[in-house]
């Protein structure tokens, strides 16, 4: 079930075949991160995830186009498995050393439904529309892809 706040906010709730230890491992284990995070068309070659208050992730990838990304961040708060709270922002080019554009911050939370997940994603504030959509679309994607890795890779 999709949410629209408004336009500055992404809202996802998103039920996952799998339980909840097994979806926030997903989030956390750069390993599982790297196989499904970033929508059809894009993925991560690499990524750095120190799952920890006060800790920082970083992640490098590939467009469709070929061009590369890099984003990052630090965690806010990490209580596993029930809530992870990071912030999030692309570097002008596909260096960590290059300029880090406008963060917003990513609030997830899971939720155990027997042994199944729900998953809720907020995200913001974007500073524009083109932005909350190309945000939006992409978790869309990314779930679409940690759905079908959860069910091929035998963690559900």
């Amino acid at each position: 079930m999709d949410t629209l706040i408004d336009t500055r906010t992404v809202r996802l709730v998103r039920v996952f075949d799998a339980p909840r230890e097994r979806v926030f491992d997903a989030w956390t284990v750069p390993e599982q991160f790297v196989a499904w995070m970033c929508p059809p068309g894009f993925g991560l070659d690499r990524c750095e995830l120190d799952v920890r208050t006060g800790g920082a992730w970083r992640a490098h990838g590939y467009k469709p186009d070929g061009t590369h990304f890099a984003k990052g961040g630090v965690y806010l708060e990490v209580k596993r498995p029930e809530r992870l709270v990071f912030t999030w922002a692309h570097h002008a080019d596909d260096s960590y050393s290059s300029p880090r554009g406008h963060e917003t911050t990513v609030e997830v939370t899971f939720r155990a439904i027997g042994n199944k997940t729900e998953l809720t994603l907020v995200q913001g504030t974007f500073v524009d529309v083109p932005n909350f959509n190309g945000h939006n679309e992409g978790w869309k994607g990314s779930f679409d892809k940690l759905s079908a890795y959860l069910v091929r890779s035998g963690l559900s």
